[in-house]
């Protein structure tokens, strides 16, 4: 099976091969010397008796036991996504009844590949959030929990950064919504690439953000959250009411031993309403022994 990419057929799956891991990846050029192109520029299937007679790269490896081909598109909603090859050691090996099967089955292949699209496209709204394309609460909760317990199976550290916009409301007051909606996608850019692969970054909700810290511990969470206010803090955010300076109020905690990971958010939430209490544009950090460490 082999699915369109950009100007490219991409082989994604097949059976018959000696060896199918030098086949799968190989791509394609659409369009290009190639019977693939054949079926995606016609959108009909396409049958060579003899593939020797017509395209000089089935005389050679890794095709070049192939002598008979057939292939039929794969269409989703009148679009060509891609195509089945069927092929032959022998020549002449596939009659109008084969052909006929072949793109019924392809049709089946379709529809199957769109509904797991649609099935993956909804799992993925389900966690994002919509202004930001960061994770939400439940993306949040559900990656951070698998997260968590695994850190917890492998006696790791882990850690949770929760933070907040200082005086957001004034931005949406005095510039109005959208403009606070770009600080919010311009702030969750920010933060993601500032991060690191491992890490969890979400919207908690509102102007509440959360930065999820596998294999970090606290004081080394400590350090992430002072780079991350310098980030923010440095450059003010380009909006379509100019540069606009933003703070943020941060709280910081480690999951102890203790600890599941609805109360490390809470711990963290703790610090956070600390730091918005201390006068703002400040990090906090829970200590173990219930006291908050504000810099």
């Amino acid at each position: 099976m082999q699915l369109l990419e950009g100007d490219k057929l991409k082989i994604i799956g097949g059976r018959g091969w000696n060896d199918l891991n030098k086949i799968i990846g190989l791509t394609f050029p659409v369009p290009g010397d190639n019977p693939n192109s054949v079926v995606i520029e016609t959108g009909a299937p396409y049958h060579l008796s003899d593939t020797w007679e017509v395209y000089t790269a089935f005389r050679e490896p890794p095709h070049n036991h192939i002598r008979s081909w057939l292939g039929v598109p794969l269409i989703v909603q009148n679009k060509i996504i891609g195509l089945l090859a069927i092929d032959s050691a022998e020549p002449d090996d596939f009659s109008d009844a084969d052909i006929n099967i072949a793109s019924e089955f392809a049709n089946q292949v379709a529809s199957a590949l769109e509904n797991a699209r649609l099935f993956s496209h909804a799992q993925t709204q389900a966690i994002t959030d919509v202004l930001t394309g960061i994770y939400n609460r439940r993306g949040l909760y559900q990656l951070g929990e698998f997260e968590f317990e695994r850190a917890r199976r492998i006696q790791r550290p882990f850690c949770a950064l929760m933070f907040d916009i200082d005086h957001f409301k004034r931005v949406n007051d005095t510039h109005g919504h959208a403009v606070g909606d770009q600080v919010l996608r311009l702030l969750a850019e920010r933060c993601h690439r500032n991060s690191r692969a491992i890490d969890l970054i979400g919207r908690y909700g509102g102007e509440e953000f959360i930065v999820l810290l596998p294999e970090t511990n606290l004081e080394s969470a400590h350090m992430i959250a002072k780079r991350l206010r310098k980030t923010i803090i440095k450059t003010p955010f380009k909006t379509d009411a100019g540069e606009l300076p933003i703070t943020v109020s941060i709280g910081v905690a480690e999951a102890d031993l203790s600890d599941t990971f609805s109360t490390l958010i809470e711990k963290a939430d703790k610090s956070l309403y600390q730091a918005k209490h201390s006068g703002r544009d400040c990090i906090v950090v829970y200590q173990a022994a219930q006291e908050l460490d504000q810099t």
